[in-house]
């Protein structure tokens, strides 16, 4: 199906959103090759946007590009996955601990707010953006861009991988048991509390990717 076509003067990093958002809605699967001269004309620009929308992709880890061809769809190996969330952990660790003194009544009822739209997401895209969406209004508070960024860059791989392997009922009621957890000791301002669930939680969602893995033979 031809998708609605872009005007010429888009920029890379709109069209890399565009790709990013087919990628995680399966339209390509992990392997399948992207030609730079299919992407142009399908989304009416030229070579130049393609390879640097391409690039940016590839930074991210959701591609392998290759010179003069076009790129291939990764899928992380069980190794990248731990190693994307041993730096999670301190990463995110770090900005929950300088967020959560900062929280107030209106940061935390919309943490409250996203945890109910989560718990009532019933399709894989839904869910993973509200999962993030929680996760940025978390972390917040911390006022530390740079590191929002990385945590944004650390789970883009993950992120995919579970669009195509997991799905809402993935470990439903411990996901949303944990978010609760984690929004009372935020409204309480436990730090150590906090810091010890959001260590479960993501260790718990470690356990079950690297599971899914292991099932597709990435192990």
């Amino acid at each position: 199906m031809l998708l609605p076509r872009l005007a010429a003067a888009t920029t890379a990093s709109a069209l890399a959103q565009r790709l990013r958002e087919a990628i995680d809605a399966g339209r390509w699967p992990p392997g399948e090759l992207l030609r730079q001269e299919q992407i142009a004309a399908e989304y009416g620009v030229s070579r130049i946007p393609v390879r640097e929308a391409l690039a940016q992709l590839q930074n991210e880890g959701l591609l392998d590009v290759e010179h003069y061809r076009g790129a291939r769809v990764t899928r992380p190996q069980a190794r990248e996955i731990d190693e994307l969330f041993d730096l999670r952990l301190q990463v995110e660790d770090d900005l929950l601990a300088r967020a959560l003194g900062q929280h107030d009544q209106r940061s935390l009822r919309e943490l409250k707010r996203l945890q109910d739209a989560l718990e009532d997401a019933d399709d894989r895209l839904g869910w993973i953006a509200g999962d993030i969406a929680f996760h940025q209004v978390l972390y917040g508070p911390a006022g530390r861009p740079r590191s929002l960024a990385l945590f944004r860059q650390l789970r883009a791989p993950i992120d995919r991988f579970s669009a195509q392997a997991l799905g809402p009922g993935a470990r439903k009621q411990g996901w949303a048991d944990e978010h609760r957890q984690l929004i009372a000791a935020v409204t309480v301002k436990d730090a150590a509390a906090a810091r010890a669930i959001l260590n479960q939680h993501l260790q718990a969602t470690r356990a079950v990717v690297l599971a899914a893995c292991a099932e597709q033979g990435e192990s």
